[in-house]
């Protein structure tokens, strides 16, 4: 089956972007079907039918959007393809890609859009990610002189370990440096060096 063209001009791209450009403004981040359904035509192209292929386990195998390079881990040649940034140029290069563009250049600069915006929508999801996994402590933080407790935000006096646990993802394990040692246990570290000697 050959891969259906949509039917594309110049400012029917000019309207696609301005449509992409609404789309990236918004604070939900929904998965990449969605974002398909929402802002581009399906493509009546099915890879697994161009290249003979029965991988049904493949992510693009019976996928609706008809876009297999905008897919990661699909199972190209019978081996996982890896990321969308690690397979997308080998895709471009692929009999199915080709036969979508067809040499039309407006259409496959929409395609290159799609993918830039794919692209940078994997990324800003990965940095949100890791924005919520950090927890980081910044600013002044209230300390007693003397005991080093931090002082929270309700007025309380809390113990370091116990504040750091408490606003940050940071652990403790807990040990005793050498100086310590000699001030509270005088003399150990002077047997234990004496066991150890020959």
């Amino acid at each position: 089956m050959s891969a259906k063209k949509p039917a594309l001009d110049l400012d029917g791209l000019i309207n696609d972007l301005q449509g992409f450009i609404e789309f990236s403004f918004r604070e939900d981040y929904g998965s990449l079907q969605e974002w398909i359904d929402e802002t581009i035509n399906r493509l009546d192209c099915r890879c697994w039918e161009t290249m003979h292929c029965s991988e049904i386990n493949c992510p693009a195998y019976k996928n609706e959007c008809g876009r297999c390079w905008l897919i990661a881990g699909t199972m190209c040649g019978g081996e996982i393809q890896g990321k969308f940034a690690e397979k997308y140029h080998s895709c471009t290069t692929c009999k199915v890609y080709r036969q979508v563009i067809d040499g039309d250049r407006v259409l496959r600069l929409r395609e290159q859009v799609i993918a830039l915006i794919h692209s940078l929508r994997l990324r800003q999801r990965e940095l949100i990610e890791t924005r919520s996994e950090l927890k980081i402590l910044s600013g002044l933080l209230p300390i007693c002189m003397s005991c080093k407790k931090i002082r929270d935000d309700q007025g309380y006096w809390n113990q370091l370990e116990a504040y750091i646990h408490n606003n940050s993802e940071a652990r403790f394990t807990h040990g005793i440096c050498p100086d310590c040692i000699d001030e509270l246990y005088p003399g150990i570290m002077d047997r234990q060096n004496d066991r150890q000697k020959p």
